[in-house]
């Protein structure tokens, strides 16, 4: 990477290879002298100090303050002699010296504070320290401490939560950065692009880019339809890097097709495999290709066509950045057909970023062979989205496609078998039983809503699906080479983006196995990476309270698209986990937070129900039923909720369908970090059955939900004329609950070796299964019990099998293991 800097200028002045403007070009330096701050320079460079007749020299530094510096200062922020801060403005027409305290009085009413009700005459100088700006403290207040607080006051916050800076920019300070400029440029200023780009004077673009891939057999290599919205300026020769989002649902969505697998039935039970690993790795195959096109002309632009993004990506393209976007195979406007999370379709997303940085072709339109380039790119490319839009450019990072520098993966799939599968059981995400790849792809294979164009490749389509529900296999649930093509784990190896993984510790539609084995893949091959887990679901977390998650982004792509050195590497902790007791964000060097290996035992000393440190010394037997009747299930109904509240919410009580084990309460608070397991020993009496395993936190509280509230209307501006969007939180249940699931886990019990295996269970035989919970960080409080809950069936994931099975555990050779931190 191509970063340098000429001057250290703390956070507020940080250099590029690509042409930004670093806040202005300094005026009236006649020489940089070490007694000259960083923070004066700063603020010459945004030509807010200037010097004197001297210019810049270490004895103005020395200067006191007058109130006419000041009042000069004022004017070129933009703040109006006639508007609401007359009579400030009029109180600082003077050429006496001021105080520390007098500046802060107007500062801090520039940012929202009022005087008499959030400080007064004696609390000034206490009230700006205890909100981070810093004074000096100085007796006399010099124009090198007016540098510091002022670089400080641009860089805060307003009462409101709105970047100080940013409202400058929109109130019209620096509007005319790029004018009279040959060649227009982005403006950085505390570390960070600034924005400064109109969003009403973009420039909307559709492209055609070709892939290598012939999904839809027309002799033709696949065109897919790209979208950009660009920066005005790169028609005046500015180049920008590029966000990038490959959504399958973008051209809109097959809803009333989404017709789920019947869940309703049993496991099949399946001859003894001696399948290994290898057996089932997928080795791309030679396809011959059709030639590529002959191009016929060239264009300047691609078609000239406005439309709408995703609010979020217009906060970067205020600040210097183009947006693409894309639908992918078998979108409308595009060819091919969806292949759910194949080689083919990470092969589309690579080619719109080989095209991007020059090294694949696009057209103007699906017929005249005419080429347009992306020259108004520099050819550095970031990814990010949220679920399968999250998901696919980790495939592509996976393939080491050059140009493609960061992605930022959001409630993402790494390993599509463990989105639809876990330990050889059909497992979907969370109310979404019966889902499968077969269902998705048509799902997003929007083409069908172009009739003419759909009835080309229907038949195609039609029979490519036959073989994804064959290759899928629900039948057995078994890891197989459809599988490993989309386990994008496999060529971690290959990865040279660097990896930001934002996922909700309580989602459990793409499960927290999926960030667990990223990071931990990641973590093996020394890739850049950073992660955030939060308290919510399978949300995007960019307007979320507690943390400043567009700072984040804003300094991470400047790092590494604009090759900003800004220290963001530093400055962001490797991992920041959100707790659920009060739900701030702590930060922590890895995942998961560092610790020890608890092991619990079962029904310690013949005592029912005991969970506890000490193994037993008996040989104890329990039994317990899987039979969805007994707890009033109704299939019809499919009331997850009632039936978790009948199998968790009474541990105490002896039911046939569970068994149910409770620690004594905790004495002090335990977090739990990483990933449980329950190993038990168990004999069935039937062929296979599925083994369920929830951890539970008992103790009646108010605890955090998954919904959350406004708690600051249009508390994010985007800039640029680009809109806002709320700051949102999550909100405490009305009533407090009796006990919170942790974490669950499922086996089908002939996959109880590997997933793409099958050991056959002999009835009335004890095995041993280790079943592996979904990773977790979650903080039990002191006073509170742990619990742990063995049963077959979940009503709410699972297969719901018809047959009733007993099932026999082992009680003295059946433990529990949770890695606590320290």
């Amino acid at each position: 990477m191509r970063k340098f800097a000429l001057l250290a200028l703390v956070t507020s002045l940080t250099f590029s290879s690509f042409p930004v403007v670093y806040a202005s070009e300094r005026q009236n330096v006649s020489s940089i002298e070490q007694s000259i701050s960083e923070d004066m320079l700063a603020m010459n460079n945004i030509g807010l100090i200037v010097g004197d007749k001297e210019g810049l020299t270490a004895q103005f530094a020395q200067k006191k303050v007058t109130g006419n510096d000041l009042h000069a200062i004022l004017l070129k922020l933009g703040i109006s002699l006639d508007g609401k801060y007359k009579e400030l403005m009029a109180h600082l027409a003077h050429s006496k010296p001021i105080s520390e305290k007098e500046f802060y009085e107007i500062f801090l009413q520039l940012l929202g504070y009022e005087k008499g009700v959030d400080f007064n005459e004696e609390t000034v100088i206490t009230f700006a320290d205890a909100i981070g700006l810093a004074p000096t403290h100085s007796k006399s207040f010099t124009h090198q401490d007016l540098a510091r607080v002022l670089n400080n006051c641009l860089k805060s916050k307003t009462k409101e939560g709105h970047e100080y800076f940013e409202i400058l920019l929109a109130d019209g300070f620096l509007s005319d950065y790029n004018t009279n400029k040959d060649i227009p440029e982005a403006l950085v200023f505390d570390g960070k692009t600034q924005p400064i780009f109109k969003h009403d004077e973009a420039i909307y673009e559709k492209v055609y880019v070709e892939v290598e891939t012939d999904t839809d057999f027309d002799g033709k290599l696949d065109l897919v339809e790209v979208w950009i919205k660009r920066p005005a300026e790169t028609e005046k020769g500015m180049q920008v890097p590029v966000v990038f989002e490959l959504s399958p649902y973008e051209r809109g969505t097959n809803d009333d097709l989404y017709d789920l697998h019947n869940v309703d039935e049993d496991l099949t039970v399946s001859e003894r495999t001696e399948t290994t690993l290898g057996d089932v790795t997928y080795k791309p195959e030679e396809k011959e290709l059709p030639a590529p096109r002959k191009i016929a002309g060239q264009a300047e632009h691609g078609q000239l066509e406005k439309f709408d993004f995703d609010g979020w990506y217009d906060y970067f393209f205020a600040r210097g950045y183009a947006v693409v976007s894309a639908g992918g195979l078998g979108s409308i406007g595009s060819e091919g057909i969806v292949d759910t999370g194949s080689a083919d379709e990470i092969a589309a997303g690579v080619a719109i970023i080989n095209w991007l940085n020059g090294d694949a072709r696009a057209f103007t339109n699906k017929t005249d062979n005419i080429e347009v380039k992306a020259d108004w790119s520099t050819g550095n490319v970031g990814m990010s989205g949220r679920s399968y839009r999250g998901t696919l450019p980790i495939g592509i990072a996976a393939t080491g496609v050059d140009g493609l520098k960061t992605i930022v993966p959001v409630a993402a799939i790494s390993s599509w078998y463990d989105y639809y599968r876990t330990n050889g059981l059909n497992l979907a995400g969370e109310g979404w039983q019966g889902d499968d790849t077969d269902l998705l792809a048509i799902y997003c294979m929007s083409r069908m809503f172009d009739p003419e164009d759909y009835s080309s490749v229907k038949a195609v389509f039609e029979r490519a699906m036959d073989q994804m529900r064959m290759e899928q296999d629900r039948v057995t649930g078994d890891y197989n080479v459809f599988w490993d093509e989309r386990n994008y784990l496999n060529n971690a190896d290959q990865i040279k983006a660097s990896v930001f993984i934002v996922h909700g510790l309580n989602d459990w539609n793409v499960k927290s196995k999926q960030f667990d084995m990223l990071w931990k893949a990641l973590e093996e091959n020394d890739v850049p990476r950073k992660m955030v887990l939060h308290q919510g679901e399978h949300i995007s977390i960019n307007n979320l309270a507690g943390i400043d998650f567009n700072d984040m982004m804003n300094r991470w792509f400047d790092y590494w698209l604009y090759e900003i050195d800004n220290n963001v590497m530093e400055d962001i902790a490797p991992v920041t986990i959100q707790n659920n007791t009060n739900l701030e964000f702590e930060t922590f060097d890895n995942w998961p937070v560092k610790g020890e290996t608890l092991k619990l035992y079962l029904n310690n000393g013949g005592q029912i129900h005991a969970l506890t440190t000490n193994p037993s010394s008996k040989s104890e037997k329990e039994s317990f039923v899987d039979n969805l009747s007994i707890s009033g299930y109704d299939r019809a109904v499919q009331d997850g909720l009632a039936w978790r509240q009948t199998i968790v919410g009474t541990p105490e009580e002896a039911r046939a369908d569970r068994l149910a084990y409770v620690t004594e309460p905790l004495k002090e608070d335990m977090r739990i970090s990483g990933t449980i397991n329950v190993t038990l020993k168990a004999a069935l009496d039937q062929s296979t059955g599925i083994i369920s395993a929830m951890l539970v936190d008992y103790g009646t509280e108010y605890r955090p939900t998954i919904d959350t509230e406004v708690v600051v209307p249009n508390g994010i501006i985007y800039g640029g004329n680009a809109g806002s969007d709320d700051i949102v939180d999550f909100v405490m249940e009305s009533e407090p609950s009796t006990f919170k699931v942790i974490s669950r886990g499922w086996m089908d019990a002939q996959n109880r070796v590997a997933p793409y295996r099958v050991d056959p269970i002999k009835p009335g035989t004890e095995y041993t299964f280790t079943v592996d919970m979904q990773p977790m960080d979650y903080t039990v409080k002191a006073g509170h019990k742990l619990g742990l809950i063995l049963y077959s069936t979940d009503a709410e994931y699972t297969m719901r099998p018809l047959t009733t099975t007993h099932f026999t555990v082992n009680v003295a050779e059946t433990f529990l293991e949770i890695p606590v931190a320290k």
